[in-house]
Parts: structure tokens; C-alpha cells; sequence
């Protein structure tokens, strides 16, 4: 995998609480895909901000389809 995605999920555009998760997924549609199945609720706002360097993925320990809380 050469980079994965940086997910942000939150209830709406001012939320303060919002939470980003580093997905080992590099295409944008699966990695919210998967973001939407495993956390996010009825309602959330779920967008990609971009991309994440294989180097971040590695020092993370994040296998292909796992991803944790940044």
C-alpha cells in the first residue's frame, strides 16, 4: 500500500467534537466506506481531507482495512 486516508466524522460543519481516523485504505470511497460501517451513525458527516503516507501507516502499526482514532 503506498498511503491510506485521513477521515474526518462529525455531526455537523461547526462541530467541535469531531473526530479524524487514519485509514489503511488508499482509495477515499472505500476508506469512508468503512468509517460509515464501523463507527459513524445515522446523520454523521463523514468526508475524506486527504491522504496519509504509507510512512504514518507503518509506524502505526495499521494493516490494509484497519484504522484507529488520530
Amino acid at each position: 500500500m503506498s498511503f491510506g486516508r485521513l477521515i474526518r466524522v462529525r455531526k455537523h460543519r461547526s462541530d467541535s467534537q469531531a473526530v479524524s481516523y487514519i485509514v489503511a485504505i488508499a482509495d477515499p470511497v472505500e476508506a469512508i466506506a468503512l468509517i460509515r460501517a464501523q463507527v459513524a451513525v445515522v446523520g454523521d458527516e463523514i468526508e475524506d481531507i486527504g491522504r496519509v503516507s504509507d510512512n504514518i501507516l507503518v509506524a502505526m502499526k495499521l494493516g490494509t482495512g484497519q484504522f484507529m482514532r488520530a
